[in-house]
């Protein structure tokens, strides 16, 4: 075997000629255990290693060339992985004045929303826009999205922080009619541009069900599959959404699909069958392990089943359903219980507060503790949806590339958080996780996307150098 191929090098890592170690009382590696009195070593744009400060050291002894340079920049606050924010529209961050508004139904936002939506295509700031809020997302800690992209001029908006995710091309409006014609050129027209802006991933989203109409439901994941691309849906956010019967196995079948095929979602409800929003794109073949939903929030027993053996991740998105007016919470408990694969995202300013998953992360906890779940493994449930669970959703969890995670070879994407640290006690080390989750939003003073410090209010010191 050649000594300069990959397995080679894989087993025999070159000596290091500079690391740079960011230590902490509290690391979250997400994919093991919390470490106390911690550290994450970084060479170029990977971990090198995670574990006690001790033993980090110790290993680098080893790892390092003859005049290898290492640098410790020690924090007194918690370490984790970059978050990871499951579900938002970039380009929307100067629509905050709609997400501030108050509705009686959604109705009532989403005019709200496109009106204040058309006004400003008369200057088109989206690009702009979006970049803003990028910013801000690396500001509160976020170093990875699924952002849902309308206008061409915001497609660059991850790429612009150095971020890593999928900007998805929204597709919405389109009626069977024009589809084919129009609507297919229209997209490959768009993902072009999105290619030719060297994005470093692409997706597509089917707006949802009330925007579409069957035929791109269908043309739409085998598109998105041809060209190895992933798909994100608004889906189960809208009370109509809803299924109209108890939930067995076999609610949404037969009786509702043999008679005709359905031109429509709509049409559907329409001559009265009961099938809800999921299971109506899982018969048009809409749903896969490459698939995630935002909102999830009239998803019953059998729909979650579904998006269970679908392999379809949820993004919550709690405080967006509440200022839209959803009509209800998304059942985070059942969620929770039954299994299913959730992250967390914040949607876009038209219709939150902020672009901090830690407010959303602190509203889950609180709803799902209102809804019944009792179990005390709340808190590290919603840390995995913040960071691992985001990147499972978005096929960004495995591989030489992998996010939302602290271990050796993974991309060093970490985030500094000013939360006091308890560690004397069992009690206490779940106590800071539980304040993290919590009260985490607003408290991130670093950001690193890549091994680059991307935003740095001020906090690291230099401890020594070996």
């Amino acid at each position: 075997m050649s000594l300069d191929s990959p397995l080679h090098l894989a087993a025999h890592p070159q000596p290091l000629d500079s690391v740079t170690v960011y230590s902490s009382p509290m690391v979250i590696p997400v994919t093991g255990p919390v470490v106390l009195d911690g550290a994450v070593a970084v060479a170029g744009s990977r971990v090198v290693h995670v574990g006690t400060r001790r033993w980090v050291f110790n290993e680098l002894k080893h790892d390092m060339a003859t005049n290898g340079r290492v640098v410790e920049h020690h924090w007194k606050g918690i370490i984790t992985p970059g978050l990871i924010n499951a579900h938002t529209h970039l380009q929307y961050t100067d629509m905050a004045e709609v997400g501030r508004g108050t509705y009686d139904r959604f109705r009532a936002w989403e005019i709200g929303f496109n009106t204040v939506y058309a006004k400003l295509q008369e200057t088109r700031p989206w690009k702009e826009s979006a970049y803003r809020g990028a910013r801000m997302m690396v500001q509160s800690g976020t170093t990875a999205a699924a952002d849902i992209v309308t206008d061409p001029e915001a497609v660059g908006a991850l790429a612009s922080q150095g971020m890593h995710g999928i900007a998805y091309w929204e597709v919405m409006g389109w009626h069977n009619g024009d589809w084919k014609s129009e609507g297919i050129p229209e997209l490959i027209d768009n993902l072009g541009h999105m290619h030719q802006e060297g994005l470093p991933s692409i997706g597509i989203s089917p707006h949802a069900p009330y925007t579409l109409e069957s035929g791109p439901f269908v043309d739409l994941p085998d598109i998105a599959r041809q060209l190895d691309m992933r798909l994100h849906i608004h889906l189960a956010e809208t009370p109509m959404e809803a299924g109209e019967r108890d939930t067995t196995l076999t609610t949404y079948s037969a009786a509702d699909w043999r008679d005709g095929q359905w031109a429509s979602y709509k049409q559907l409800r329409a001559a009265g069958k009961g099938a809800s929003a999921i299971q109506f794109v899982d018969q048009l073949g809409s749903l896969g392990p490459d698939v995630h939903i935002a909102h999830g929030v009239w998803a019953d027993a059998e729909d979650r089943r579904i998006l269970r053996q679908r392999g379809v991740g949820v993004a919550l998105c709690p405080r967006s359903n509440r200022i839209t007016v959803t009509g209800r919470d998304a059942p985070i408990r059942e969620y929770l219980e039954e299994g299913n694969l959730l992250a967390v995202g914040t949607d876009s300013l038209s219709s939150s507060p902020s672009l901090d998953v830690l407010d959303d992360a602190a509203m889950i906890y609180d709803l799902a503790r209102e809804q019944g779940y009792t179990r005390d493994d709340l808190t590290h449930r919603i840390i995995r949806m913040i960071t691992i669970g985001g990147a499972e959703e978005m096929g960004m969890h495995v591989g030489a590339g992998r996010i939302g995670q602290i271990n050796a070879g993974a991309t060093a994407d970490l985030a500094f958080f000013d939360i006091p640290v308890g560690i004397d006690s069992p009690y206490a080390i779940e106590r800071t996780l539980e304040d993290f989750v919590r009260h985490g939003a607003g408290t991130n003073r670093a950001t690193i996307i890549s091994g680059n410090v991307v935003h740095n209010d001020g906090i690291f010191d230099i401890r020594q150098e070996r």
